[in-house]
């Protein structure tokens, strides 16, 4: 008999023990217990993907070499701020862990990305730091140009950009709600690239030389200043100079084409984010003369190109995807434009109207 009761006492032990692991359980985690984190706190993940660009694919690893987040909350104040670059941005599943730092609650994210975001950069600084609507990016200028002497005269006095500008992303999430729920919850930011690399090439077709000191290339407009949501805040008309000029001539023997000595010069240019509607002005000049030798508004040069390749996007969108543009214009034996002929990336434009 006392062995019997005995049994019986144990096994009503291990009942009322179950019983009370799995209230634990319930109590503490709604039914799950996480091995890997002790806890049932929910998990807030942030990812990044850059894939706005014209081949489709997410380039977010091998371009975006340093991120700055903000998380606003929904009123509009500055709550948490990441800032990280390196490689572990180059990481397969990179993300940036805000679980313990950020609490439940309806947020919005704001991400400037890229070395051009990084504090202490030489071509784009981060203003605002408390709220979101203080938040923007200004273009950081070469003002000590203005008054410099071109073609015997000087420049407007106003803002010069000389510098091969450092790459800038950006991005701004609707609201988004981080829930009060265990479980992972992830948010990832599609980027938008805000630089543009513009590459000129100026052939002679009499296959002189062309001495690099003869021109000067400029981009004018006034894209100097974004606002948190990446659209353009007023600002002082930018000049934007050509950071690199080289040239060289070859000589091509009729196996390879038109036999003959080809000379070309190239001119290689940085700027910040093109917006449609606005007015962006590319011009080559005589340094010797102050002649104007082409003028022309870069975006309709660029939606040219869209018009015949990438129909499916709207204006904005390639504006947006496209960050190289390569322009190739042809001198006459007087060093003057000859109007006839450009090409716009690998595709050749025959104008009818030089009056671009």
């Amino acid at each position: 008999m006392l062995r019997q009761s005995l049994h019986r006492t144990l096994i009503k032990a291990r009942h009322v023990a179950a019983a009370l692991v799995c209230a634990c359980a319930v109590a503490s985690c709604n039914g799950f217990i996480y091995e890997d984190e002790g806890d049932c706190a929910p998990k807030f993940r942030v990812k990044f993907r850059y894939d706005k660009n014209l081949k489709r694919a997410d380039a977010f690893a091998n371009e975006v070499n340093a991120v700055n987040l903000y998380v606003i909350d929904s009123q509009g104040r500055v709550v948490h701020r990441h800032t990280e670059s390196g490689e572990r941005l180059k990481a397969d599943g990179y993300e940036i862990v805000l679980d313990g730092k950020v609490a439940p609650g309806n947020y919005r994210l704001l991400a400037w990305c890229g070395d051009g975001a990084v504090d202490g950069n030489h071509s784009f600084r981060v203003e605002g730091s408390e709220r979101l609507e203080e938040l923007s990016c200004r273009l950081i200028g070469d003002h000590a140009l203005a008054g410099r002497p071109v073609g015997g005269e000087t420049t407007p006095g106003g803002f010069h950009s000389t510098r091969d500008l450092q790459r800038l992303y950006h991005h701004l999430t609707d609201p988004v709600v981080f829930p009060d729920e265990e479980g992972y919850h992830y948010y990832t930011l599609p980027l938008v690239k805000d630089t543009n690399a513009v590459r000129i090439v100026l052939q002679n077709l009499s296959g002189t030389p062309i001495d690099d000191k003869m021109f000067d290339f400029t981009i004018t407009t006034s894209n100097g200043r974004m606002n948190y949501d990446n659209e353009l805040l007023p600002h002082e008309p930018v000049v934007y100079h050509a950071w690199e000029i080289g040239g060289g001539s070859a000589v091509i023997t009729g196996q390879y084409g038109s036999p003959g000595v080809y000379s070309a010069l190239i001119a290689d240019l940085t700027m910040g984010r093109l917006v449609e509607g606005e007015d962006v002005r590319l011009d080559i000049t005589r340094k010797d003369t102050g002649k104007n030798v082409f003028s022309a508004p870069l975006i309709d040069l660029a939606l040219m190109f869209k018009r015949s390749y990438y129909g499916d996007l709207t204006n904005q969108q390639y504006l947006d995807y496209q960050d190289e543009y390569n322009f190739t214009f042809f001198l006459d034996e007087n060093k003057d434009w000859a109007v006839t002929d450009i090409y716009i990336e690998d595709w050749h434009v025959v104008l009818n109207n030089p009056d671009i």
